[in-house]
């Protein structure tokens, strides 16, 4: 097991958001986290990396307890995440943005930018990065005239640069046209041979596709976990989300 989470707890105000949650997680498997809006999905995201504190029980990453810890100590000890905004440099081409982001897990400042051209270990860990991620193809190319899809690709790139042992993917799919949504559904299988990862997701085909093991959210309560098998046949899991969304 590579993250424990147990009797997770979060309000803000009068208006409890999660109420107890407990969830396990082993490595190299993809887990789908779904709820209907307002479930408390988001929240429990900004838990685990840290940028909220949870008001009552605990996270153990890799057996360690990391309630204390910052942002920056959870990311250094392998908790990485890719956001639905858009964070790459646009002016720059792939390999460009992929250098920058693995000088930063090697602890090289970026701006001495010309010289990371000339380090094998960079150049060599940004192609495979960039062949995991499947846009080997536009290597060279600048990131702004890449498509929607193949941006959110290359957002994932900049995430699994850091080296993560647990990646988290908010919505990825969000907004994709139905060829886009398959290339990111090809990639996320392909990476999690390789990493383990939780996903949030709207869209149950992709959730279906990449999760093992699927933990069901609303109005804050953990209602539901089990394979996707086990979730589409849940009367109470399509009373309260999946049938509401047909």
């Amino acid at each position: 097991m590579i993250m424990k989470l147990k009797n997770i707890s979060k309000s803000f105000g009068a208006n409890s958001v999660l109420n107890k949650i407990n969830i396990n997680i082993n490595k190299k498997q993809c887990y789908g986290i779904i709820g209907p809006n307002g479930a408390g999905k988001s929240t429990l995201f900004k838990i685990i990396t840290g940028n909220l504190l949870q008001d009552e029980g605990n996270i153990y990453f890799k057996n360690n307890n990391i309630d204390k810890l910052s942002i920056e100590k959870r990311a250094r000890l392998g908790i990485s995440q890719s956001f639905q905004s858009n964070s790459l440099f646009n002016e720059m081409t792939v390999k460009e943005n992929l250098m920058i982001a693995c000088s930063q897990s090697l602890n090289i400042g970026w701006h001495f930018f010309k010289a990371l051209d000339k380090r094998k270990n960079i150049l060599d860990k940004t192609y495979k990065i960039c062949e995991q991620i499947g846009l080997s193809q536009y290597y060279n190319h600048k990131s702004e005239s890449l498509s929607y899809g193949l941006q959110r690709q290359l957002e994932v790139g900049l995430a699994i640069a850091l080296h993560p042992k647990l990646l988290l993917l908010d919505e990825p799919t969000a907004g994709m046209s139905h060829l886009e949504t398959k290339q990111i559904v090809s990639m996320i299988k392909k990476l999690s041979s390789s990493y383990t990862i939780i996903i949030v997701e709207h869209d149950m085909n992709v959730i279906y596709s990449v999760a093992k093991e699927i933990y069901v959210l609303d109005r804050g309560d953990l209602i539901f976990n089990g394979t996707p098998n086990q979730v589409k046949k849940s009367v109470l899991v399509n009373d309260r989300y999946i049938g509401i969304k047909k």
